[in-house]
């Protein structure tokens, strides 16, 4: 068994990858283990790298990048009976697994607590036959995710999002969408519908505050046609006690679930951990316990 592998992945953040990486590695050297760098040059080498970590059965795989180079790394170790432990240095624009996990997405601290750091056992979601780690989004809002180009990330960061989520306010469009949840169906007209693993989605830190890694549910945050003031009550209300939500008939509702099934009367893409995924009809479940991260002690 060898002791650390750290994929680095120099398309993500602001283009330090490879500085941070040495410098990880040296204060793990400093602290008497052993560490072994890659660095990326396509999207590609990250499965290439993690598979290599799972053969060679390295203790420890610490991912530094964003939301999409750690989804991409749990995709890969899926099928993989041996998986390391993960360690997340985030460099990418929301940052919002690691924010989930309560790791510090200020880089130099999130390197100094991989040092002193306890292991997270978690759960991840699985769509068809993906996992994601995050969150999945269908609606015009997280239709405009994957239209923000890398230049956009590069010069705004998280407010390219916000940018492009306001525009699309103005383009609202109603979803019919069939669902069945633990065995209960029901049909909801949607404007937009939000599907997540943990307390974080896209960026904000209570977006579900029931929610956590490792408590065997997956959240679903369900908005109907409404104005722009009902928005605002209902968005205040999911960031401040996801309880005044649990009504189907409210304009806004959240449900916690473990498995189910969606169908829409439209050809709809959903965004999966901040990328295009699947388009629907799709099935999705909860996978608990699946992976181990380490996180800061406190």
């Amino acid at each position: 068994m060898k002791d650390i592998m750290i994929i680095a992945n120099p398309s993500s953040g602001k283009k330090q990858a490879e500085e941070y990486a040495m410098r990880a590695k040296y204060l793990f050297e400093d602290n008497q283990r052993q560490a072994d760098v890659r660095i990326t040059e396509c999207e590609e080498d990250i499965e290439k790298y993690v598979k290599e970590a799972c053969k060679e059965k390295y203790d420890t795989l610490i991912l530094l990048g964003g939301d999409g180079t750690v989804s991409k790394s749990g995709e890969s170790l899926k099928d993989e009976k041996y998986r390391p432990k993960i360690g997340i240095i985030p460099t990418g624009t929301i940052n919002n697994i690691a924010r989930g996990l309560g790791i510090s997405t200020n880089i130099d601290q999130a390197v100094e607590d991989l040092v002193n750091c306890k292991e997270q056992i978690t759960d991840v979601g699985m769509i068809n036959d993906r996992l994601f780690l995050s969150s999945i989004s269908a609606g015009s809002i997280p239709e405009t995710v994957w239209e923000v180009s890398k230049d956009q990330k590069e010069k705004l960061g998280p407010l390219a999002y916000f940018i492009e989520g306001f525009k699309s306010l103005r383009e609202e469009e109603i979803y019919s969408i069939d669902m069945s949840l633990d065995g209960k169906k029901m049909k909801f007209d949607l404007t937009l519908l939000v599907i997540g693993l943990s307390n974080s989605v896209a960026g904000i830190p209570i977006f579900f505050n029931v929610a956590a890694y490792d408590d065997g549910y997956l959240y679903l945050f369900g908005l109907k046609e409404s104005t722009l003031g009902e928005k605002i009550s209902v968005m205040t209300s999911l960031l401040n006690d996801n309880e005044t939500l649990s009504d189907e008939n409210n304009k806004g509702f959240v449900i916690p679930f473990k498995e189910g099934s969606f169908k829409s009367d439209h050809n709809l893409n959903v965004a999966l951990d901040g990328e295009k995924g699947p388009c629907f009809p799709f099935d999705i479940k909860i996978l608990p316990a699946f992976l181990t991260f380490l996180v800061p002690v406190n």
